[in-house]
């Protein structure tokens, strides 16, 4: 209710000393009446003035008094205009704040192996990955890919359309050098989150082998990214029964809890699902509601109406309501 309340428009006066002419004012109109009660407003007398009053000339009292009322409305809008009042409306504008994020996904051979419902690994993670590159529409999402060796497929971008379309497009087939180079990739997602302005920044690294390629530690590379202030979640693609399954969760583990995130399992197709699920939940987008006060002068809303009914008034007094007595 309160806030409601402060939210209803409202009149500010800059130069509000001005007000005190209204008083000044009112007793003016009040001595000009008595005056003219009295008989002592100084006119000129016209000889048969009787004889244009039975003729019909004399205007109806209401009429009579309207040059007046007008010339006195004028005058209060004149010293309201002088006031300098302003419309101050507030307004609540809600700004979110997004999130910067890199995907690394691993697309080295073993990614291809179909135990994911039927599904590879890699068409699995790809399904689940574009399903969150849509939910966060207000954070900037990047792409890199990684095998023996890795690189940027997508950078930081708001267009999750066509981030979308890169990850559909993703085969092993874009690098050649074999391997899992899982160090290099956390480098190369740390060198595209290095330069953002977002206050929180995050990779998810999916890989369902052992970092067996590339010039860095990949617990080395987390530590750098930690230094960035950039979190890290890991998610361990593949079934675990599987006999090919070469899965080094310790070390995925060790990236996770240097770079501040967690681990995930992520064996099957819900499992997967579950993982980017419970990053989402984690990873909030900031949403942050400032009051602005909007204001807008009245000055000319006023004086032109004062003005206005001072010139019909100076009409009125000078043709039909021509005062004659």
């Amino acid at each position: 209710m309160q806030e409601w309340i402060t939210h209803i428009p409202r009149i500010e006066l800059e130069e509000p000393l001005w007000l005190l002419l209204l008083p000044l004012l009112a007793l003016a109109a009040w001595w000009m009446r008595r005056q003219e009660q009295k008989g002592r407003v100084a006119s000129v007398t016209f000889p048969d003035v009787e004889r244009l009053r039975h003729e019909g000339l004399e205007a109806p009292l209401l009429l009579r008094r309207l040059p007046e009322w007008l010339r006195w409305t004028a005058l209060v809008l004149g010293v309201a205009a002088m006031t300098r009042p302003q419309l101050v409306v507030k307004q609540t504008v809600a700004h979110s704040r997004g999130i910067d994020v890199v995907l690394a996904l691993d697309i080295s051979g073993s990614m291809q192996l179909k135990d994911a419902g039927g599904r590879s690994r890699l068409d699995a993670v790809k399904s689940v990955a574009r399903e969150f590159v849509t939910r966060r529409s207000n954070d900037r999402i990047g792409v890199v890919v990684f095998k023996g060796k890795g690189y940027t497929l997508s950078p930081l971008t708001l267009d999750h359309r066509v981030t979308g379309m890169l990850i559909d497009n993703v085969s092993p087939d874009v690098i050649r050098d074999e391997g899992t180079a899982v160090g290099t990739a956390v480098l190369i997602a740390v060198n595209r989150l290095r330069a953002s302005q977002s206050d929180q920044k995050i990779i998810i690294l999916f890989s369902d082998g052992v970092s067996n390629a590339g010039e860095i530690d990949p617990v080395t590379a987390a530590s750098f990214a930690a230094a960035q202030g950039i979190r890290i979640y890991t998610a361990g693609a593949g079934s675990a029964s599987s006999a090919s399954s070469a899965l080094d969760e310790g070390e995925l583990r060790r990236v996770a809890r240097t770079a501040g995130g967690r681990y995930f399992r992520a064996g099957t197709s819900a499992s997967l699902a579950e993982t980017f699920e419970s990053i989402d939940r984690l990873e909030k987008s900031e949403l942050t509601s400032p009051v602005t006060s909007n204001k807008s002068g009245l000055f000319v809303q006023l004086l032109v109406p004062a003005l206005l009914l001072l010139f019909f008034e100076a009409i009125l007094s000078n043709t039909r309501l021509l005062r004659v007595p």
